[in-house]
């Protein structure tokens, strides 16, 4: 894994996350201890502080930071109201980049994440409404 020094944010949901793990050699399946040992991996840009995020579909989300790892709830989501879960993962990291880029906190990148996934799932194919409705 030469790439991680380099590497400022980091997504995977919970397989890739274990995966990671057994890889690393970090001997545990804990997703919040997966997501802070990675956190603290070499890191070479020491301006810019790494952050770990693992998405686990209907269980928490869990982002990790050189100060704190914390678990986000997922919107509320009727069984019913799922129609394709294709693309999720790729939706989350984009709501999530959308209000980076706007130097927002943690929180409410993570907020957008999981409206972009949510919009996503309940939709055949990765597709978007004309006019989304997140505030």
């Amino acid at each position: 894994m030469k790439i991680i020094p380099y590497v400022d944010i980091l997504f995977g949901n919970e397989t890739e996350a274990a995966t990671f793990a057994r890889e690393q050699g970090f001997e545990t399946e804990d997703i919040k201890e997966i997501a802070k040992k990675a956190q603290a991996l070499p890191k070479a840009n020491k301006k810019r502080q790494r952050i770990i995020v693992f998405t686990q579909g209907k269980d928490d989300t869990i982002a990790a930071t050189a100060e704190n790892v914390a678990a986000y709830p997922v919107l509320d989501i009727k069984q019913d109201d799922i129609v394709d879960t294709n693309g999720a993962g790729d939706a989350f990291v984009g709501g999530f980049l959308s209000q980076l880029l706007y130097d927002q906190p943690l929180e409410e990148c993570i907020r957008a994440g999981h409206y972009a996934a949510n919009v996503i799932i309940q939709r055949s194919g990765c597709t978007f409404p004309d006019i989304p409705d997140f505030h």
